[in-house]
């Protein structure tokens, strides 16, 4: 869940949030519908009632719901944005939309769940010819001569701590996306687009390309410089690039994919990434392999997060194909919980029984209801 600071600050960047405003006053028209999908605080819904929408399904997961009532009310479209609070996937609306607004993004469209809801909302809630803002996304990539950067990033991995050995991990800091605030001026190469998601026609979560970089000039490339540009509606857009020295940036910065080792580059030689993110469970895989071709110094780089996250065997093994699971105490006593939740019993006298079922998970009703009332926000109606 985002804290009020981080929506304030998405808010206070006027590339961003300008972007949004036009897009949305030439998109809606006086008696539209629509959806503002992850509505946070609701200033897209604000402005889609403000363009002449008769009604905004504003749609949230988490408890920022709250700050979208407030600030409806105080607006005074209380009555005209439907706040609803919980997974847009879970969810039916009585009418369809003639607009679907979102911004599901971290530094990159690609987080969690967020293209496939998006996609979902546009066939379930998106009426025929209906607009959907975005428009697409591009994703783009570039080499990046990082060298402060990527000193941060080994320097904590060195044996250098009173004889303890720290550098067996430095591969794996290594195998790790960054977010970074980079500025144009460390782009070794011209940017080439990896990813694009046209949400209109439908769009898949994951990005993938083998692409071809020639270096601009003389220099150490470090890694790889990821960010989008997004068309909100008809020309309407804007890029989380690199800026320009003195250029304001946008809210969202860019994403990082170290190199294993510096490498020196002349003006004009080739690089070579085979880059791809591919979702997995409720994140998503990353893979950047990267060969530098030469005849002298010719190498191949492969990394993967998978090298870089802290699996054990014993994820890894529950996680096989083959495994054949058996609830444990824990989960047996939350499918109890969800069973009790059948519309006539109430938290506390579910928390009671779970207690009283099983005193080796809970050991008083006070915990019990800690837990019941986790899963009556993600699952009761």
């Amino acid at each position: 869940m985002y804290d009020l600071d981080q929506y304030g600050a998405m808010i206070v960047d006027r590339t961003r949030t300008s972007a949004y405003m036009r897009a949305i006053a030439r998109a809606v028209r006086p008696g539209d519908v629509v959806v503002d999908l992850g509505c946070g605080p609701g200033l897209l819904a604000l402005l889609a009632c403000r363009a002449g929408a008769k009604r905004v399904y504003a749609i949230e997961g988490n408890e920022s719901v709250a700050f979208a009532r407030e600030l409806a009310a105080a607006n005074g479209y209380a009555e005209r944005i439907a706040i609803l609070h919980g997974s847009s996937r879970r969810m039916e609306l009585p009418e369809r939309a003639n607009v679907i607004v979102s911004d599901l993004r971290g530094v990159l469209p690609l987080l969690g769940d967020a293209i496939a809801s998006i996609d979902d909302a546009r066939e379930r809630f998106l009426a025929p010819g209906g607009v959907m803002i975005p428009a697409s996304d591009r994703l783009r990539a570039a080499l990046a001569d990082a060298v402060e950067f990527y000193a941060q990033i080994i320097s904590p991995w060195k044996d250098s701590l009173d004889d303890v050995r720290l550098s067996p991990l430095r591969e794996r800091a290594l195998n790790t996306t960054y977010s970074v605030r980079f500025d144009a001026q460390k782009m070794l190469s011209e940017a080439q687009e990896w990813g694009r998601f046209d949400y209109p026609s439908g769009a898949r979560g994951r990005a993938g390309a083998k692409l071809r970089f020639a270096a601009l000039r003389d220099g150490t490339v470090h890694g790889i410089c990821l960010w989008f540009d997004t068309v909100l509606f008809q020309e309407i857009g804007y890029s989380s690039a690199p800026a320009a020295p003195g250029a304001p940036e946008t809210v969202y910065g860019q994403l990082f994919l170290p190199w294993l080792e510096p490498v020196k580059v002349a003006a004009g030689q080739e690089i070579l990434v085979d880059l791809h993110a591919d979702p997995v469970g409720d994140g998503y895989i990353w893979r950047w392999n990267t060969t530098i071709p030469g005849a002298a110094n010719a190498r191949t780089l492969q990394q993967s997060t998978m090298e870089g996250a802290p699996f054990s065997q014993e994820l890894l093994r529950r996680r096989a194909t083959e495994f054949v699971p058996k609830a444990s105490p824990f989960g047996q006593a939350e499918a109890w919980v969800l069973q009790s939740m059948n519309g006539t019993t109430s938290l506390q006298e579910i928390a009671d029984g779970a207690a009283a079922r099983f005193p080796k998970v809970f050991r008083n009703s006070q915990e019990a209801l800690q837990a019941v009332s986790r899963l009556s926000d993600e699952f009761a109606l």
